[in-house]
């Protein structure tokens, strides 16, 4: 049975990119999400046969979950899309512990170990999504360990990319800037000029599955995140960062 699953799927990208892999002729969807309703009410909304999983991707166990679900059954994971992420802006020293300690496991740790329990099950010539952010491609001030933890993603992804070829399973790390998500909105004190590029969530979902199918390794959506990825690698971190005085 073919299948895609799409962590974060309770709201922004993750959410979007389940509504474009609704069109996609695939037997069922695996949505995993903390929000109750809100999966619910996706779950509602979408054409193709839909599982929800109500957990919390931190929590081993809830993986394990996911892992015992696919273990024995004749399941082939056509879409893996992890995009369960948070983050906190400020400056690192007067975030909290808890928060700190949020961002590396939900942006780190809970995408990798998924994508180690599931990926037996990715089928030969899959695509797997993962979202990382623009705010990867260069240590951010007052975004400190977000960022660190979206070039994490992006550098995973490389690797596996290049690690899966004999599978024919293509990884791409999706690098957006700002999106008009809840997440952007709750964010403390963005500049105004961020605001100028905010793009919507189906706009990078769309984008996300041809990228994958296109075999790119990262996708930036906008000209915006193009621009930044070439700077990153043209000109010195040490300059770049100047311009954060």
């Amino acid at each position: 049975m073919r299948i895609a699953i799409i962590s974060g799927a309770s709201s922004g990208i993750g959410r979007s990119i389940a509504k474009s892999i609704d069109s996609l002729g695939l037997e069922e969807l695996w949505l995993i999400g903390r929000n109750v309703e809100r999966l619910t009410t996706l779950k509602n909304e979408l054409k193709t046969k839909s599982r929800c999983f109500f957990i919390d991707l931190t929590d081993k166990e809830a993986i394990r979950c996911i892992a015992d679900a696919l273990n024995g059954s004749n399941y082939e994971i056509e879409y893996l899309v992890l995009s369960a992420g948070v983050g906190y802006n400020g400056a690192f020293e007067e975030l909290s512990l808890d928060k700190i300690e949020n961002t590396i496991n939900v942006n780190c740790a809970s995408l990798t170990m998924l994508a180690c329990a599931v990926l037996p099950y990715v089928s030969y010539g899959g695509k797997i999504i993962n979202i990382a952010s623009g705010a990867g491609f260069l240590p951010q001030p007052s975004f400190a360990a977000y960022a660190a933890s979206k070039s994490y993603v992006i550098s995973f992804s490389r690797a596996l990319r290049q690690e899966l070829k004999l599978r024919k399973i293509k990884v791409t790390a999706v690098c957006p800037g700002p999106v008009d998500t809840e997440f952007f909105i709750t964010l403390d004190n963005v500049k105004e000029y961020k605001k100028k590029f905010v793009i919507s969530p189906q706009k990078v979902a769309t984008g996300a599955i041809k990228a994958v199918n296109k075999n790119k390794a990262v996708y930036t959506p906008t000209i915006s995140m193009k621009f930044v990825h070439l700077l990153s690698k043209v000109v010195p971190t040490s300059l770049i960062l100047w311009f954060y005085k």
